[in-house]
């Protein structure tokens, strides 16, 4: 059985950079059919708006096209869910669309670079957080 992941934000944006980087090779195992990736309306809604952020369109290089392209791709590939559980389990109330995605989806884990609101949770209902390099090393590698 392939993991089920729920991406925050900053991997996806983060992905679309250095391939060599963990967010990119999530990506890519994901269009190889070696994760599955969830996400819900509210969690694409917030991308889009991140990816139109100027700061991170410096890192990203993405133009408008270009990022309806991203989040239209997403929402056709990815598990759907509609993320309207209300769940409230980080400090951060944006975060919370993460732990409802995530449980709504039953996944394996949130995958977030969010050290302050996301990762110090650890786990929740079953589902554990963890750092996009730590995914990559402990279950990706583990699975090849």
């Amino acid at each position: 059985m392939i993991p089920r992941i729920v991406p925050d934000v900053n991997v996806f944006l983060s992905g679309t950079t250095i391939s060599k980087h963990a967010p990119s090779q999530i990506i890519q195992a994901w269009r190889k059919d070696q994760v599955e990736i969830i996400t819900s309306w509210p969690i694409l809604v917030d991308l889009r708006k991140a990816a139109a952020y100027p700061k991170v369109q410096k890192f990203t290089h993405m133009s408008e096209p270009e990022i309806d392209n991203f989040v239209n791709l997403i929402s056709e590939s990815a598990t759907l869910v509609p993320g309207t559980t209300s769940v409230s389990v980080s400090l951060d109330s944006d975060d919370n669309k993460l732990f409802s995605c995530a449980l709504e989806a039953s996944a394996d884990y949130i995958v977030s670079m969010d050290k302050k609101h996301v990762l110090n949770v650890k786990e929740f209902q079953g589902i554990k957080t963890i750092h996009p390099t730590d995914f990559v090393r402990k279950v990706l590698k583990r699975r090849h």
